[in-house]
Parts: C-alpha cells; structure tokens; sequence
C-alpha cells in the first residue's frame, strides 16, 4: 500500500517511459540535494534544472508543436510532479515551473504568440519563466488585484506591485496579471506578456521562506512599463478566465506534487520504525506507532486516487473546479499529516537536520497555502455543492 502504484491506470509505453525516467532523476539526482539545496535557501539550483532539461523533463508538458514533449494531458503530469516531489518537494516543484507560465499562454494566447512565447521553453537552453498575480493587498482574492494597465498609443502602461512570485529575476519571461478597468472586479483583470529586460520593471531582494527554498520568490515593481498591445495576452477582460482555468490545472498538478511527498515522508518513517528498536522490539510492533502508519497509508491512497480522478476528469474536458480544489485539499492536508506522522515516528530524530522529515514539513505547508490556501479550497468546493 501507498506505493501510488499505477497499474489499475492503463498507460501507454511512452507515459511508462516518462514515469520511469522522471522516478530514476528523482533518486539519483534530486533526492540526494535536497538538504543541501534547502541549506542554500535563496539558491536556486539551476545546474538540476539544465539536467532534467537536457532529458526533457522540464518541457514534457509541452505540445509537441512548440518543441515540447507532446504529454498534454493532466494525468501524465500528475505522474511526473508526484515521482519528482517525491524526490524533492521544492526542488520537483521547480523543475516544471515553466508549465505554470505555459498554461495561461495556452488558454488565451493567439497563434502567433503561443509560438514566440512557448518555443524558446523547449530544450536543454529553456529559459525560466514566472507567472505574476499576487500583490500585497491581493492573495487568494485575485480578482482584487491593484496592479493597473492603462491604455496608451501603443499599448498599456503598468503600474503597481507583485509579491511572492515564483522564479522572480531568475525567470526572464512572465505573464503578468493587471486591472485594465479598475472598476470592474474580475472583469477588469487582463494578463500581459513582459521579457525580464523590459524597462521599468524591477525586482526586491529574495524573500526568506520556510521551505521549498529551490523556488525563490520577490517582489517585482513596475514603473511606467510599456506593453506593446501585441502582447496582451487575450481580449481585455479575459485574464481572469486564464486564471481559474490556469488555477484548475495547477492544483491538481499541486495535489500529485503533495502526495509524492506524503509519500516520501511515509516510506522513511515505515523504514525507520522496522529498523529502530525500543523495549525489546521494531517500534513498528507498537501498536501506537503501527495505526500511525496506517492511517499515512490510508490517507496516500486516498489522495492519489482522488487526484487522478480529478486528472482524468479534466482530461476529458469536464468542469472540475470543487474536484480540482478536493484534490489539493485533501493532498495537501494528506502531505502536511504525513510529514508531522513522520516526524513524530522518528522521535528527536526526526526534529534533527541530520534527517529530511523535518525539512519535508516545512515543504509542504506551502502546498496547504499556494494557490489557494485549504480555507479557500472549502469554500471553492461548497460554491460548487
């Protein structure tokens, strides 16, 4: 149990392929980095990235037109983020960032603009990417974002102010989220295509963070910065819908991301209580310790199923957004009880830095706030009751 075996899910020879190959990355070359990276903490670590994009690891997700993997499809991606952040939940996370940017491109960007945009991120010189909404006022109610793009011969004049942006400065091409009619909520917001050298546009120190360190976030200010009309992404109005649409994605994608780690978590501590002896016997003949276990198990499989649901749902162009926001619910609050399980498993060790549980805890507390935090999720799934 909890081995988010796959078998009872028919797959292809190439998504078995993938699979395989994103699980043997993850072992040789993630897992192994983790604390080191996690030490770093506002190191990106760009040499993983360029390894996992010289196999094609970073741009799977991408239509094969655009230079991509062609592995369109939810499910699959939900096999690779669970291999990958079982890994590593932040460095994983990382590794196909460039698919948070790719989504909003895909849903309302032209012809044109998917293939300027989407083909420089195939292949092993990929450049990183962002995908700006957040500001300081505006967390999960995106629709109440303050950055203003105003009309000018041209194009658009930005004005305002993100925060926590994944890949910020790193990245060098961004989809950036504005109010073109201030008026308006939702309607109002319109999304934009900027390069990292466009003028006016400037980033704040790296942001200390609890976990996920592989991912480095800023702020980002924009003075005055031109957008050519070209390059705004959509109708006026339309950003919004890119959003939730991107966001219905995302959080299933987020949701195998948590399992994989709940996942890791589970595996470690069941290793540990077979190994670890205290009156006379394996901890894992202690009944207290054994229903641990099985409920980490037991809330695994729960998860994993209801994220390929969800996966295979979306994959058939149903309306998933309470499933979806189920999905992440349920896995990230599965990974956050798994991670505290695990620790409590291995007792003062487990409050040790010489041991990953620790630092997989503070991992994935973000998986239970990004996004969406679980507060929002439950009101996303009884709007959909």
């Amino acid at each position: 149990m909890a081995k988010n075996n796959v078998e009872y899910w028919p797959l292809t020879d190439e998504q078995r392929a993938i699979v395989d190959l994103c699980k043997d990355f993850a072992t040789n070359e993630i897992r192994p980095r983790g604390r080191e990276v996690d030490e770093a903490d506002t190191v990106p670590p760009v040499d993983i990235f360029r390894k996992a994009a010289e196999i094609g690891i970073t741009d799977f997700m991408m239509p094969e037109e655009y230079g991509g993997g062609g592995f369109t499809d939810v499910f699959t991606q939900c096999l690779v983020q669970e291999q990958l952040c079982w890994g590593d939940p932040g460095i994983g996370n990382f590794i196909c960032s460039n698919g948070f940017f790719a989504d909003p491109v895909l849903a309302l960007g032209s012809d044109l603009q998917k293939k300027k945009w989407l083909s420089t991120l195939a292949g092993p010189d990929a450049p990183f990417t962002a995908l700006a909404t957040t500001e300081p006022g505006s967390g999960s109610d995106s629709a109440s974002i303050a950055t203003r793009a105003d009309k000018v011969a041209g194009g658009y004049s930005i004005n305002g102010q993100k925060t926590w942006i994944s890949n910020a400065g790193l990245a060098d091409q961004y989809v950036v989220f504005a109010k073109t009619d201030p008026s308006e909520r939702s309607k109002g917001v319109t999304a934009f295509l900027l390069k990292k050298d466009t003028p006016g546009m400037s980033f704040g120190e790296p942001m200390k963070k609890m976990g996920q360190r592989a991912i480095v976030c800023r702020e980002i200010f924009f003075d005055n910065v031109f957008v050519p009309e070209e390059d705004r992404l959509g109708d006026e109005g339309q950003g919004f819908y890119g959003l939730m649409k991107t966001f219905d994605v995302s959080r299933v994608v987020l949701a195998a991301a948590a399992t994989g780690a709940a996942r890791a978590a589970y595996e470690y501590a069941l290793d540990y209580a077979r190994t670890r002896t205290q009156f006379g016997k394996p901890i894992i003949e202690h009944q207290a310790v054994a229903f641990r276990l099985a409920d980490m198990a037991t809330r695994i499989e729960s998860a994993w199923l209801m994220t390929l649901h969800a996966a295979r749902q979306l994959d058939a162009g149903e309306d998933v957004n309470g499933l979806a926001a189920m999905a992440k619910l349920q896995a990230s609050e599965t990974a956050m009880f798994c991670t505290w399980a695990a620790v409590q498993t291995l007792g003062g060790w487990g409050y040790s830095r010489e041991y990953p549980v620790e630092q997989w805890m503070r991992d994935v507390k973000l998986e239970e706030i990004e996004e969406g935090t679980s507060d929002i999720m439950r009101l996303v799934i009884s709007r959909n009751l």
